[in-house]
């Protein structure tokens, strides 16, 4: 009996009784957030992209609430949207083509704390055109949020 009782204990532990999961409940609240948009373009002679420049940043009021069962997202009281963040962890990376641009989208969703998250995303764009080499670029979004409420 003790050994199941053990073993059971280990399991526990081993599966994670961590709460690191960004859930739909854990979101429902105001939020004070950040986003920083970077960018970077691709150097074809050291054949390496160039380290990230900030292009944007912006500071806004995000709030989350469940309604019919549904997450809603609403940005400085603008109009809610439905939003799916198990799609972030179920496939968290897209590939696909749009044109003449191949891409590949990489997203992540971290709870930092109990009251902190960072939600990145990072694109990366190959686009070929009839007598140019490849133009490859890749940007990214971090926006980091505090719960206010």
């Amino acid at each position: 009996m003790k050994r199941i009782l053990l073993l059971g204990l280990i399991g526990f532990a081993l599966t994670g009784y961590c709460d690191d999961k960004v859930t739909k409940e854990y979101l429902v609240g105001k939020w004070d957030c950040s986003t920083k948009q970077y960018e970077s373009k691709y150097d074809s002679k050291l054949k390496k992209y160039n380290d990230y420049s900030l292009r944007s940043s912006e500071q806004y009021k995000h709030t989350y609430k469940i309604v019919d069962g549904f997450l809603m997202a609403q940005i400085n009281n603008g109009e809610a949207a439905k939003t799916d963040i198990d799609k972030v962890y179920k496939q968290p990376t897209i590939e696909g083509k749009r044109g003449n641009c191949e891409y590949t989208i990489n997203r992540s969703l971290i709870k930092n704390s109990s009251n902190k998250f960072t939600w990145e995303l990072e694109m990366f764009y190959a686009c070929s055109y009839m007598d140019r080499e490849i133009t490859k670029t890749k940007s990214k979004n971090e926006r980091v949020c505090t719960r206010i409420e």
